[in-house]
């Protein structure tokens, strides 16, 4: 087989305690034609200091310094960087399966596919929890019918369980200064990938950390909401129409109004074609509790 270079992209901000183990599970992959890509998203702590001293002992790993962006725009940045003919995106607070990049482009390679995606483990240091697809699934994306998908699922619609062949990943940015960012790219993922296979190995160590950079912060709900209004936005710019986006949107939009997030927002009125829009997408049984919602919480309409 040959031996393709894969650019790993570590956004880093406010990990000190977990760098370390990540940029271990990258170094000891049994693949180890990597370039392992550290962008330091303008940390305060020792993150970036740490994955320095990685890199004074291995040249693979390079640490680039910026002004904090966020978790988008520091995936962009890398990607911007990365000259690997596949590309990989890891949360700094995560670790690896140390066969992960092994076995993710050895099924790529021997399938042709531009994009493979694998199962997870939940962890917060005490217990895991597997997430995996049940079979390999390969999906000739002819009609768009991979993105079918994009409803199935958390591992359907999230970016760092994957490989993407580089012409892929350069088509796909994320957005910027948007919480659940994966909600869209993953879905462009699924859209503009030729061959996408999934398997059910799972190589990713998903640490449930309230302080990482894609996990921690100030949460924003409203954000998940934004990310697939944009991501219906863009296909429509490419002719694609799926109605299944409206339900989602609309599922989404009623969670928020449900009151999971009345510590951070309170809605007090909507636009009456924005009640009507929810209400036109979501079956019976939340048609009538949002109805009932919006009543309880005197929500005018506008």
């Amino acid at each position: 087989m040959d031996k393709p270079l894969i650019s790993v992209i570590i956004p880093v901000y406010g990990v000190e305690k977990y760098i370390a183990q990540c940029l271990e599970s990258v170094i000891n992959q049994t693949y180890k034609n990597l370039e392992i890509i550290v962008i330091n998203d303008g940390t305060k702590d020792r993150s970036a200091d740490i994955a320095k001293e990685y890199a004074a002992k291995d040249s693979r790993i390079k640490v680039y310094d910026f002004k904090n962006g966020g978790l988008s725009v520091a995936r962009n940045r890398g990607l911007e960087i990365a000259t690997g003919e596949y590309i990989s995106y890891l949360d700094s607070d995560d670790w690896l399966d140390t066969k992960m990049y092994e076995t993710l482009l050895e099924t790529a390679m021997k399938n042709e596919a531009d994009m493979v995606k694998c199962g997870i483990i939940e962890t917060n240091g005490a217990a895991e929890e597997k997430i995996t697809f049940s079979d390999v699934k390969i999906i000739n994306n002819e009609q768009h019918k991979a993105f079918e998908n994009y409803f199935k699922g958390i591992l359907w619609t999230l970016a760092w369980n994957g490989l993407y062949k580089r012409e892929l990943a350069k088509k796909v940015k994320f957005p910027d200064n948007v919480v659940h960012e994966d909600n869209y790219s993953s879905g462009m993922f699924l859209y503009l990938a030729t061959k996408v296979i999934v398997i059910p190995f799972c190589g990713n160590y998903y640490r449930v950390n309230d302080a990482g950079i894609s996990k921690g912060g100030v949460k924003k709900p409203l954000d998940k909401i934004l990310a697939i209004s944009k991501l219906k936005e863009d296909l429509l710019d490419l002719g694609f129409v799926d109605k299944k986006l409206d339900w989602k949107l609309s599922v989404e939009f009623y969670h928020f109004v449900r009151g999971l997030n009345d510590n951070m927002y309170k809605v007090v009125a909507m636009q009456k074609d924005l009640y009507e829009y929810v209400m036109s997408n979501i079956d019976v049984r939340r048609k009538i509790t949002f109805w009932w919602m919006c009543r309880k919480k005197n929500v005018q309409l506008m």
